[in-house]
């Protein structure tokens, strides 16, 4: 498996979100094998932990795709 680009999503902001690392991160990882893409989801405070989502994507996506987030209000 190989990732893109990571890309960092604040926590909530509420009082227990203060730590720097308070959100996910977040990359498109492909998997050659069985040329099929997941967006992948870690907690930034536990990333040792590994991933707490893997969400299937309907088709590959290629490399060099940048990410970019931007809150809802």
């Amino acid at each position: 498996e190989q990732a893109s680009e990571w890309l960092f999503v604040p926590g909530t902001g509420d009082t227990s979100d203060t730590a720097d690392d308070a959100g996910y991160a977040m990359s498109y990882v492909y998997n050659a094998a069985g040329d099929a893409s997941q967006l992948v989801i870690i907690d930034a405070t536990d990333v040792a932990a590994g991933p707490v989502a893997r969400i299937e994507l309907p088709q590959r996506v290629p490399y060099g795709f940048h990410a970019a987030w931007v809150p809802s209000a």
